[in-house]
């Protein structure tokens, strides 16, 4: 059995920043990615058989990617790619490589990075093809230069509704549309917005050169408005979005249609809590850093001895905090193996530590501006699929909702959230049905307890081969 030093389990910017800064401080490190390229859905890379001859043309974020992953490689590092985590027990990484082998890793330090994914927002034809999140319009874009469709109208909220169209109408993608849930930030929030502006200069320049482009392009964000329904017969071929309330509730009336034949949705994202969970790491509840987080101390140390937590897994706050808390998680590592003095812990995460500070205040900034509302958990109709993995619809899920509050009495009794994606699609929808039937925060209602394995995989990935003896098998005769 392999041992490490440190395990890092995420190849996203906290898990290259933390794997490199540990590395450079002479810990034995190892890190896993699922993903066959590092990077993370930030600094995705592009796929294989691709050739990048002018990275410049690729994007910025595309070139801040390769500066973070040359450094990791230039460290003494090791990678695994294509590896899935499926449990973490005993001081040991239970995976499957990339040759299908099942294998134990044994650390003496965790870093669990897992990174973050899109919020699934539940409407009428939300389930059509033609119906992606942002980031799956990423990946098509980033890793195989292919647009996700000719007409393409863009749903969301925050940052994501700016940058996101603006890169794609860049590299030619024809936008016929974007709205945000959100009002237009009046003086008081753009108030708030600007005295966090230190330090954060560089993101600002970025929405500025997004908005140019859209407004030269004549490509027009149309504020306080959410997507009603997704239309079409075999695929989409037209979208319904309406003004909203301040609660982001449509507002009958004021529906308009426009013809598409591809959605992008974008309304935040959702930390991957699943391994810290497994771990029963001490959790807690943040809306506005996407929902369920584990709880962390200012090191980034979770409630359990030698597992520590970085990026936007433990809490969306952007790429840029999550390479500082990566850094910092690191050093914290490094100290209490040994390899660097209390000192040196001090002296180097103090510049760390205020740029961190200086980046969380913009985002909580922003955050605050681009709120989510409950409204984005009520535009489901009676017909329309909450669980999309066992085909469930909303009328099927009420009688039982308004039965119980718990939510794994629905899932006993409906199966909802039992299928592939074991309810990370539709956790949170039937969470929030279940609270607006009972009167009770969102927060407060119980998610589901992960279990080996922590993502799907094949039986026979998993399945002893040494096991031979015919009195384990049934008589085919």
């Amino acid at each position: 059995m392999q041992e490490f030093d440190l395990v890092v389990i995420g190849g996203g910017p906290a898990g290259i920043a933390a794997a490199t800064t540990a590395s450079n401080h002479n810990l034995d490190v190892l890190l896993i990615d699922e993903r066959s390229t590092l990077g993370g859905q930030i600094y995705k890379r592009v796929g294989p058989g691709f050739e990048v001859k002018n990275s410049i043309k690729l994007g910025a974020d595309y070139l801040r990617g390769e500066v973070l992953i040359k450094s990791l490689t230039k460290s003494n590092a090791e990678v695994m790619l294509e590896t899935t985590v499926l449990s973490v027990e005993d001081s040991q990484v239970i995976v499957v490589t990339a040759d299908n082998k099942y294998e134990s890793i044994k650390y003496k330090k965790l870093l669990i990075t897992p990174g973050a994914y899109d919020r699934p927002v539940v409407f009428p034809g939300w389930t059509l093809p033609g119906v992606i999140t942002a980031g799956a319009a990423q990946s098509l874009v980033k890793t195989q230069r292919v647009l996700p469709g000719s007409k393409i109208f863009f749903a969301g909220s925050g940052p994501l509704a700016l940058a996101f169209p603006a890169q794609l109408s860049k590299m030619g993608a024809n936008i016929v549309g974007i709205i945000e849930a959100a009002p237009r930030p009046g003086l008081v929030k753009s108030f708030r917005i600007a005295k966090s502006l230190r330090g954060n200069l560089d993101l600002i320049r970025d929405a500025f050169f997004y908005q140019f482009h859209l407004v030269k392009s004549r490509i027009r964000i149309k504020y306080g408005r959410i997507i009603v329904s997704a239309n079409g017969t075999d695929r989409l071929e037209s979208i319904t979005y309406a003004r909203v309330d301040k609660n982001w509730r449509p507002i009958s009336g004021t529906e308009k249609t426009v013809p598409a034949d591809t959605l992008c949705i974008g309304y935040g994202f959702f930390p991957s809590v699943e391994l810290f969970k497994i771990l029963n790491c001490e959790m807690s509840y943040d809306e506005s850093r996407g929902g369920t987080v584990v709880q962390l101390d200012e090191w980034g140390s979770t409630s359990l001895p030698n597992v520590f937590g970085a990026g936007d897994g433990t809490g969306v706050s952007g790429s840029y905090v999550a390479i500082l808390n990566g850094q910092i998680a690191a050093l914290r590592i490094a100290y209490e193996l040994d390899k660097i003095s209390e000192k040196t812990l001090f002296s180097l995460s103090k510049s760390i530590r205020k740029e961190v500070n200086l980046r969380k205040k913009f985002q909580k900034a922003i955050n605050h501006a681009y709120a989510v509302k409950s409204g984005i958990y009520q535009l489901a109709s009676s017909e329309t699929i909450i669980c999309r993995c066992e085909s469930i619809p909303l009328k099927d899920l009420l009688p039982i909702i308004e039965s119980t509050s718990d939510f794994s009495v629905v899932k006993a009794y409906s199966r909802c959230g039992m299928g592939l994606c074991q309810g990370r699609n539709c956790q949170r929808q039937v969470s929030a049905l279940i609270a607006a039937k009972h009167g009770l925060d969102l927060g407060k209602i119980p998610g589901t307890t992960p279990r080996f394995p922590a993502k799907p995989v094949l039986l026979g990935q998993i399945a002893d081969s040494s096991i031979r003896d015919e009195k384990y098998f049934i008589d085919e005769q």
